[in-house]
């Protein structure tokens, strides 16, 4: 990997810039150094959590019982981002791995693989306009506030719950599943009643109902909230019609903000992960300051998570995703609740213009010549994890 992008950021014999960011981008996209095994040892080590939990329940020590639910929710929600790549087919190089590991974590969550693939895939084709299946019903200008709003604290606080019957939908609803798609949903949503008609009636057998509940259903929902808190900060209040103005991205250069997007294998440099969507996940940082070109003044950028879920929060009294709002509105067809929309909107630009200084400052070689951050992009690619 390294190899490749060095031989495209060498000295060459024209100056076309475009043309060697293409390269760049093009050699960002091999997947040669996925960390295989640390996945497996996530995930390991969250049924070892699941056990010292409920020992520390048992024993007493609740206290130790209530960090160890955030550890193993954080955990949990770096899983389901873990499927998430699964369902892009970046987890690992190896294709049968990658299908391995996505099947086995969409029987848990009740999410079968091919559907997250097929309702996410719709997502990214249609991002923040009425056929993005993902962002249903906030897309949809039709749907009336008080029903958007029901559907953001279901999905916020039922997270576990509520993210199957988000996909069940897109997949009813879908339109032209190839028949052999069809079949696998059909076998991935069976194995998901066999996986979990096995795991209750073994639960049942046993009277191990607290073990569950306190072990493992716990944590799952706390994972389950962050995915859905983690969704709705990338996207939900975002009124533009393109991938970048539909789409938060967080860029923080300190170092707790390095190791959490690390723990979130980079999902928070989310226009980048939209923009390339079969880009590594370990490769968006290096790929971010490409994408983002000249682009800082008009797009959501943030300096950290925080100031992202913060701009999110507004929006959650009116929940809503995509330029289509502002048409409604202008031409009447919005509820009444849709006419403070455009207000809204540029209060957001307002803020992401503030914005603009300190993502510059993380980003401040994008206007350099390209021959003066090339050993950044280097040694950014070198790094399974950076």
């Amino acid at each position: 990997m390294i190899s490749r992008v060095a031989e495209v950021l060498a000295p060459q014999t024209q100056n076309d810039e475009d043309a060697r960011r293409k390269e760049i981008i093009r050699a960002l996209h091999h997947n040669d150094h996925a960390p295989e095994a640390a996945h497996a040892f996530a995930t390991v080590g969250y049924f070892v959590l699941v056990a010292l939990i409920i020992w520390s329940w048992q024993v007493g020590i609740w206290p130790v019982t209530i960090l160890l639910w955030g550890v193993a929710g954080h955990l949990g929600h770096s899983k389901l981002i873990a499927f998430h790549e699964s369902s892009h087919g970046t987890l690992s190089p190896r294709w049968f791995m990658n299908e391995l590991q996505g099947i086995f974590i969409g029987a848990v969550i009740l999410v079968p693989l091919s559907a997250y693939r097929y309702v996410h895939g719709q997502h990214h084709a249609y991002i923040g306009t009425e056929r993005d299946l993902e962002l249903w019903p906030f897309v949809l200008p039709k749907v009336k506030r008080r029903w958007r709003v029901l559907a953001a604290i279901g999905e916020l606080v039922f997270g576990f719950f509520y993210t199957p019957v988000v996909f069940l939908h897109g997949v009813l609803v879908g339109r032209h599943i190839p028949r052999a798609q069809k079949i696998r949903l059909v076998w991935e949503y069976a194995l998901c009643v066999v996986v979990w008609a096995s795991v209750l009636s073994i639960v049942a057998y046993k009277g191990w109902w607290m073990q569950f509940l306190i072990g493992y259903m716990a944590p799952s929902i706390i994972a389950g909230n962050l995915q859905s808190l983690r969704k709705f900060t990338e996207h939900l209040g975002l009124l533009g019609d393109t991938i970048l103005t539909t789409t938060r991205t967080v860029v923080d250069e300190k170092i707790v903000g390095r190791l959490m997007s690390e723990s979130m294998l980079h999902i928070d440099y989310h226009g980048t992960h939209h923009r390339y969507a079969k880009l590594p996940y370990y490769n968006l940082p290096a790929a971010t300051e490409f994408v983002y070109e000249g682009n800082t003044a008009r797009v959501p950028i943030f300096p950290n998570y925080l100031s992202a879920m913060l701009d999110m929060a507004r929006s959650l009294s009116n929940p809503r995703v995509g330029a289509q709002w502002l048409k409604a509105w202008h031409e009447g067809e919005a509820p009444r609740s849709g006419r403070k929309a455009l207000s809204n909107a540029r209060k957001t630009r307002r803020g992401h213009q503030m914005a603009r200084n300190t993502v510059e400052s993380a980003s401040s070689r994008i206007n350099n010549p390209m021959r003066e951050r090339e050993s950044d992009v280097i040694e950014r690619a070198s790094r399974p994890g950076c």
